[in-house]
Parts: C-alpha cells; structure tokens; sequence
C-alpha cells in the first residue's frame, strides 16, 4: 500500500522566482503578495512571497525566491495576488521570471501593468488564438478580453457624435489605472503651467491685460520676462522664413502643388510677375510645378469665439488662400494672400508689392487660419482623437498574447490619459481652446466635425498622400525637411512591421484565419470610426486579407502615433512662442482696402498680453516630455521575449541611428534646423 501511495506522488521542483517592481513613483507595494504558478500538467499552491526583515517589492527594486512545489509540466502563467493591505496596496509589476534549473528552462512572464486584486500573466511566447495552445490558455485569453470590454467601453456622449469613437470616461480618474497617468506625469501635469508662468518669467505679462505697443514691444517683454527669445523673433518678418514654417513648421500638412489657379484666386501676371525669378513667368511656373498654395477653405461659416455673444471677447479668422513661388535658389516665398474665398473689390488680392504694414498684415491673417486648422485639425483630430479609437479597441480585441497586442502596446500607452483630460479641460466650454483660439467657443468643435465627415484613412498614408499633394518630388520643393525625415521614418517603420508579421503570420490565410485581428478591425469598422449620416467612407477595412494590408494599416498607425505626433506638437513652442509669428488670436476684422492698416491696428488686433502668456503657457505645457518617456524604437517592457522579433526590434533601431546621424549631419549645414523628427526625439505614443 505504501509503495503504491509513493508510485503516485508528483515530482517535486525547485522554482527560483524573480519578480521587478516597476522603476515609477508609487509601483512598490506594502501588502501581502502571493503567487500560484499554472502549467499543462495543474498548478501550484499559492506561495507567498516575502522574506523576513526585508522589504519586499519597492519602486525599480528585483526580488528572488526560491520555491518548491509540484512538477506542474511547462509553464503557461502565473497568478499574482495581492491582499490589499498596507498604505500603498497597488502594485505595478514589471515582469515575473521562474527558472527551472531541473530542466535548464527558463520562463519569462512580461506584466507592465498593476496588480490591485489580481493579475493572470501568460508566458511570453506570443501566439495568434489559431495556434496551438493549451486550453487553461485559451479559455484565459478569452476572459482577459471579457474583462477587459467591461472596462473599455466605447464612449456614447451625443456631444461627441460626428467624432471618432472615444473611451467611456466621466474623467481622467475614471479610466483604468493601468492606462492612467504616470504619477510622474501627473506631477508633470501639475507643475507645467505654473512652470511655464515662473520658468518663462511671464508672471507679470499674465496679470496684464492691455495691448502691446508694437512689434518691438514683443521682443523687449519676451527679452526682459523670458529671457532668449525663439528664433522666429529674429526672422518672422522674412518672406523665406515664412515660407519655410509651411514645410517645416507645427503644420506641414496643408501645402499643395499648384497647376492651375482656382477661379476664386485670381492671380494674375501683372500683380505678381516681378516677384518671381527673371525671365519666369506666372504660367511657366505654374505649368511646371513651382507654384504651391494653402487653401483654409474649412474655415468657411465656423463660428468665431463671441459671434453670438455679447458678454464675449469678439474674435475673427479667415478662410484665407495663400499662393507660394520656389526660387531658383530654393527658397519658398509667398507671392499672393487672399483673406476670404469670395473675390471682391473689398476682398483684394494681397502681395509683397503692397506697403510693408498692408504686407505684414495680410501675412498675420494668414498664419491665424493655419493656426485654427493645426490646432484643431491637424494636432487635435488626425492625431489625438483619429487614434484613440485604435487604443480602445487594441484592448477590447487583442489579448496580452497576441503578437499585435505587443507591437501596438507601447505606440498606445497614454493616448486615453490625454485625450480623456482633452476632452475636460481643453474642448470644454471655458477650456484651453476658448482661452487661445479665434474658433473657440464652439467653433473649435464644429470645425472638427466638419472636417471628420469627410476624413478617411487613405489619408494617413505618407507616400501617397505626399504625392497627392504634388509635395514628393524634392527637385521641384526643395528644403521640405519634414517630408524627407518622415518618410526616411515611414519606411523604417513598414519594413520593421514587415519583419515581424511573418513571424506569426506564415500566410495570408494565416491573416484570414485570425478571429482576434479580425474582430479588432470590425470594432474599428462599427465603432471606431462608424459612416453616420452626412459621413463619407472613413476607408476603415472591414477585414484584412493579406499581410501586405494589414503592414500598410500597422505602418499608418504607428506612424501617426510616434512621428506625426511629434512633428505637430513638439514644434509648437518654436512657432507659437513668438505670437506675431502664428497668431492664434485675432481681435479686429481683417481689412477690406490697401493703404489703411497702421501699426496700432495690428495691436489692437493682435492677441492681448494676458492672452499671449496663456498661450505660451499652454504650447510650453504641450511640449512638454515626461520623465518616463519612451522613444521610438526604445522598448524597454520587453513583451516580446522571443529572438525571432528580438532581432526585428535590433535591426529597427540600428536603422534608427543611421537616420538620426543623417539629420543630425544635415541640420548642422543649415540656418533654421529640424530636429523634431530625431528618432531620439519623438516618444513612442500619443502621452501629452
């Protein structure tokens, strides 16, 4: 009887534990901590982990134990549970790593997320739901997603509707901690503004409410209060500096190729014929592709801050037009401004030939259009909001398993943070938008909704969209900086994603096969972005059938994700820092004749004061990197542990390093750099 009862005891093993608390403020933990361990052949006790007269699981701390317990086969996951006790119970763990030494086996269990109750963490090894996989893993990645749809709900405020599909979140607080901000980053949050007032020395330019005398009397604030000013203040006034901010400024999303001139701008050959290069004409530029235009036409019939309200500020824009000549020496200057789309006698057509102040004037109004359309559009829509609806569903469809879940993971980490507090504090009525822009005060919102009615994703392919535009060819628009270093990323990026989808993806019926991506691209189809009335086709895929597909949609998302993002929002500082040079404010109408703007016109129009700090405060918050920030190509969470998407990631940065030495080589060569686009320098997601 004995021998038959020790016939039938497992074999026992020794598991040597290794658990990394998360290096962040707050990821340590004072409560009980325990671990079950589940492999193909049972599971474990719950062993607690903790070690007398130590302290156990602090902030950046690694901690081994070694354990003995049943043979439970291969490991597939671990529990960890936590008692809640203690002052600080949540507990944001790392990775859990178990080596067998009885089988030379060593197990990685990446986590990068808290543990408040519980936490079931599968072993690293990604696999698609078709692949072959135990069932305890099956059935577990199918409750991981269960769990998860009820926390990230798709939101259903009708305030919102004509607008991408956003997380259901009555504020920043409210969303999961695991998608919260950073305490880093909130005490970030917390200081910037008050930062920006002390650090920049606008304290007392906040508590002035009067205009500015003139020009001069910017640089003298900025100079005395702030200290060095940005290199706009020394060349705003340039035609080729103002050309060049139209490729290589915040918003280098609206310069078109010019063939032929719309009916609506009728520039003609005697108004600008002695601006161009001599023995260049008009047609002969047109013809061959030297002429280039910005159209604000989106700005027609939006509300203006105070239009309908007599207790507000008035505020103006235009639906302005603008027509720019490359030069043979390169340069990009502009030739012709127009402040409205209706031509007209009090509707002129305004040029460098005019008086310096009518000049000045025309591009003032001209730079507040495309402040509008880059901070709502260009910023705020195509990259905030047009992306969030992938971080919603990335959590409802995809598990922690899935290859897709880990190469999209770190291009989403913040977006619901920031767009939940957006939604609160800068959209809302009394908000950032109100306080900084000329369509504030609804307007913002509506120009928004406009605009996304007829957004489609075709239009976030670089490549493609570049060369619509009649912006690809470097020979014909020289100097496009952005152009060049985006798509030097852009290609960096696809044959990344490239490497790894076949790693999983043998086949395309590999592709066809996977429900999971399959469900995650019908979410998207329904409610990420939905076709409601008055909508065109957003061009959002109702399945994927090929890798070559599927890279070119993973490639647009983490493209505007890292990239966009950082060419758009870390640029603001050196564009909006100098208000003269993009006025987002205007508080007169525009002029109707020549001859009549005059100095004191332009400060009684220009933003007050008061209103020039908040908005450098607001761009000097925007541009802000957070302490624990990640770059592209820096994944330190590791969820890909095996070699095969190891050596892609590798390769990727290697490729990184080349395109930044090139920048960096090219940015010592010339007057205005562009290092916005340094792989070191765009964070890997959407965070502020």
């Amino acid at each position: 009887m004995n021998g038959k009862a020790n016939g039938s005891e497992k074999k026992t093993l020794e598991y040597e534990i290794t658990v990394v608390t998360g290096n962040r403020k707050g990821a340590g933990t004072d409560a009980s901590v325990t671990l079950v361990i589940k492999g193909t052949q049972g599971e474990t006790k719950a062993f607690s982990l903790g070690k007398w007269f130590h302290d156990d699981f602090e902030a950046g701390q690694t901690d081994e134990y070694k354990v003995t317990a049943e043979d439970v086969g291969e490991l597939l996951m671990v529990v960890l549970r936590s008692d809640g006790g203690g002052m600080n119970s949540d507990w944001f763990v790392n990775r859990v790593t178990i080596k067998v030494n009885a089988k030379s086996a060593i197990y990685d269990f990446p986590c990068n997320r808290w543990v408040q109750s519980e936490a079931i963490v599968f072993e690293g090894t990604a696999k698609l739901p078709t692949d072959q996989q135990h069932g305890t893993v099956k059935s577990q990645r199918e409750m991981e997603l269960k769990n998860r749809r009820s926390f990230y709900e798709w939101g259903d405020d009708n305030a919102y509707k004509d607008l991408p599909g956003y997380l259901k979140a009555t504020d920043v607080n409210s969303i999961p901690k695991d998608v919260q901000f950073t305490q880093e980053a909130m005490h970030d949050l917390h200081k910037a503004r008050r930062a920006a007032l002390l650090n920049l020395g606008l304290v007392k330019l906040f508590n002035l409410f009067t205009k500015w005398d003139d020009f001069d009397d910017f640089r003298k604030a900025f100079t005395g209060f702030v200290g060095e000013v940005p290199k706009a203040a020394d060349h705003w006034r340039e035609d080729c500096f103002f050309g060049n901010q139209f490729m290589n400024g915040c918003n280098p999303d609206t310069l078109k190729r010019c063939t032929k001139l719309p009916s609506n701008f009728p520039v003609t050959q005697d108004l600008i014929g002695n601006l161009l290069d001599t023995g260049d004409t008009l047609d002969k530029a047109l013809e061959d592709g030297r002429m280039y235009m910005v159209d604000y036409k989106i700005l027609e019939d939006i509300p203006h801050y105070g239009q309908d309200r007599e207790d507000l500020e008035r505020r103006y824009t235009c639906a302005s037009m603008g027509l720019f000549y490359t030069k043979s020496s390169g340069d990009l200057v502009p030739i012709a401004i127009q402040f409205h789309q209706i031509p007209s006698s009090e509707n002129p057509i305004w040029t460098p030939n005019d008086a310096e102040m009518d000049w000045i004037c025309a591009k003032l109004w001209l730079r507040n259009s495309d402040a509008q359309v880059h901070q709502m559009i260009t910023h705020l829509l195509r990259v905030h909001l047009f992306m969030e609806p992938v971080a919603v569903a990335t959590y409802r469809q995809l598990p922690s398993l899935h290859p897709l879940w880990k190469l999209l993971a770190p291009h989403i980490r913040g977006v619901f943070a920031i767009n939940t507090l957006g939604r609160s504090v800068l959209i809302a009525e009394g908000g950032v938008a109100d306080n900084t822009l000329t369509v504030g005060g609804g307007g913002h919102v509506d120009l928004m909704k406009k605009y996304y009615k007829t957004n489609s994703w075709e239009t976030y392919n670089l490549p493609q969209i570049l060369k619509e535009r009649g912006v690809d060819d470097p020979e014909r628009l020289p100097n496009f900086h952005y152009r060049e270093d985006a798509l030097s990323l852009w290609r960096a990026i696809e044959e990344f994603v490239e490497e790894v989808l076949p790693i999983y993806y043998q086949s395309d019926d590999h592709i066809n096969k996977d429900y999971e991506l399959q469900n995650w691209i019908k979410d998207l189809h329904d409610n990420g972005y939905p076709v409601d009335p008055g909508h065109e086709d957003h061009h959002v895929p109702k399945s994927f059938t090929s890798r070559k597909q599927l890279n070119k949609f993973l490639t647009m998302v983490i493209f505007t994700c890292s990239c966009q993002h950082a060419a758009v929002n870390f640029s603001q500082m050196d564009v909006y820092a100098f208000p003269p040079n993009a006025p987002a404010i205007m508080r007169q109408p525009p002029p109707t004749k020549k001859g009549v703007v005059t100095m004191m016109d332009l400060m009684d129009c220009l933003a007050t004061k008061h209103q020039s700090s908040v908005t450098i405060a607001t761009v000097y918050d925007l541009t802000r990197i957070f302490a624990d920030e990640k770059f592209l190509g820096d994944y330190p969470e590791e969820l890909f542990v095996e070699e095969a998407p190891k050596s892609a990631i590798a390769a990727f940065q290697k490729k990184l390093q080349g395109i930044s030495a090139k920048i960096n080589e090219r940015n010592s060569k010339i007057a205005v750099p562009y290092p916005y686009l340094l792989p070191e320098r765009v964070p890997n997601s959407i965070a502020i």
